[in-house]
């Protein structure tokens, strides 16, 4: 699943009750307004049938003149809007001619049938509105074999009360909590969802001791801003001690180096001085005497004495390479010649120039020539001494933005541990040196080994850190 399925998942689950709250209510709504509806249908039926059966076509003739029968007419309608009235009933019926004049109307609004006459042509019951927003149900009812019909009408609000307040406004409420509820979730996604997921996305792409993400997100709920700043905190506190531990490492390296060049200096001054001194009187001696065999004595002497200079010097070249100043080229040259010839290995050394980068300039400054220089040496004295191998390739070249080194022997190779600390731990410093190395100079180092083929370290490190 991935990271923003969550946010998506709260989304959806508060959306989707909310939408079935939603189409419920409407639901309701629906089949109370429908029942409403029948209801009011039923009531105007029975009243338009009680006007019909009372209102006899007997008592309803027509004159010679077109004329009706006013007398019984006006007793019998009367005697409907009396039991309409003794009785309390809601309702308005209007007798009219079939050219649409008016014979009576029941006390009420009748205005109101005459001027939906029209809306009322039906033998079934029909539902309308009137311009002031009330609801009627009215139908038309014709007398046969006379010249006359009824309509008549119930008005919900007189028929239902305040219940019909509910069928006009439950339409406004059900859209009012729609809106309502597409605001808030808008607004959790962008307060909630949204900030959320970019702290996601930043905290992912984080460089934790390195990187420090944004301060606020003014956009996000106080909660978030809360979060966010102690994540600020945990950032910084990660970056104190990185760099912390960049100091300390830093300060080991030249402490390090420092003592290298110490003892480089107290060899050379040293034992190495009064060695040279020894050869020189060897050589005084071997002048003052004439037995052959002494002279070969003393000529042996001197070879003896002559390999321990020169194995002193090495030592002090390896502690205090003083071709160092001539470039990282060089160095890795001269570095690779000599080690190849003390312990009797084939090492192949590829140096190919960038555009822009020239290993011998002074654009690459001296601790990371000195941090490649120091890998390369230790990882050649491990393959050689741990790893048994006999053939070493290097490789410096520019790649892109980057300056890489990869080297790689035909070693036995070694379980490499999850973390090169633990070989620190177990008191194997070398490989966990060379990546301290390379991390303080703004680089990375890995290490890959296989057993039965050989170990790989491959080295990388930003032109812009060099610069």
């Amino acid at each position: 699943m991935r990271k923003e399925g969550l946010l998506y998942q709260l989304i959806t689950a508060l959306l989707v009750p909310a939408l079935l709250a939603l189409v419920l209510a409407w639901v309701v709504y629906d089949q109370f307004e429908k029942s409403m509806e029948s209801n009011a249908n039923n009531y105007v039926e029975n009243l338009v049938d009680s006007v019909a059966a009372r209102l006899d076509s007997k008592k309803w003739h027509v004159q010679p003149d077109g004329t009706y029968m006013k007398k019984p007419l006006d007793e019998d309608v009367n005697s409907i809007a009396a039991v309409l009235k003794e009785m309390n009933l809601p309702g308005l019926f209007a007798v009219f001619r079939k050219d649409g004049t008016l014979i009576y109307g029941s006390p009420g609004k009748v205005n109101f049938l005459i001027d939906w006459v029209n809306s009322f042509d039906s033998p079934t019951p029909v539902k309308v509105r009137s311009k002031g927003g009330d609801y009627f149900t009215g139908m038309f009812y014709s007398i046969p074999d006379e010249n006359i019909y009824i309509i008549g009408a119930v008005s919900w609000k007189m028929l239902f009360g305040s219940m019909v307040l509910l069928v006009t406004v439950w339409p406004f409420i059900m859209g009012t909590l729609a809106i309502i509820t597409i605001l808030a979730i808008y607004l959790l996604y962008e307060k909630v969802i949204l900030p959320l997921r970019e702290l996601d996305e930043e905290v992912s792409s984080l460089r934790l001791g390195y990187d420090l993400p944004d301060v606020s997100a003014p956009e996000a709920v106080p909660e978030l801003q809360q979060l966010r700043s102690t994540f600020v905190v945990l950032a910084q506190s990660a970056i104190d001690k990185e760099q912390l531990s960049r100091d300390y490492i830093t300060d080991i390296v030249k402490v390090q180096e420092e003592e290298r060049e110490r003892i480089s200096r107290e060899i050379h001054d040293g034992p190495l001085q009064d060695v040279t001194a020894l050869v020189q009187r060897l050589r005084l001696l071997a002048l003052d005497v004439s037995d052959e065999q002494t002279i070969s004595s003393l000529e042996n002497a001197e070879k003896v004495a002559m390999i321990g200079v020169k194995e002193m010097r090495e030592f002090c070249n390896n502690l205090t390479p003083p071709w160092l100043d001539l470039g990282l080229r060089h160095s890795l040259a001269e570095l690779c010649n000599r080690m190849s010839s003390q312990l009797g290995v084939q090492i192949d050394l590829d140096v190919e120039d960038g555009d822009d980068c020239d290993y011998d300039d002074e654009s690459l400054p001296a601790s990371l020539c000195l941090a490649f220089y120091r890998v390369v040496q230790e990882s050649i004295n491990n393959s050689v001494h741990h790893g048994g191998a006999t053939l070493i390739s290097v490789q410096l070249e520019k790649r892109g933005d980057r300056i890489t080194m990869r080297i790689e022997d035909n070693g036995k190779g070694f379980d490499m541990p999850n973390d090169v600390q633990e070989l620190r731990v177990q008191g194997h410093r070398g490989l966990s040196n060379m990546k301290e190395r390379m991390r303080l100079a703004g680089g990375s180092l890995e290490i890959t080994s296989t057993l039965g083929i050989g170990t790989i370290i491959s080295c990388e490190v930003p032109l812009q850190t060099v610069e």
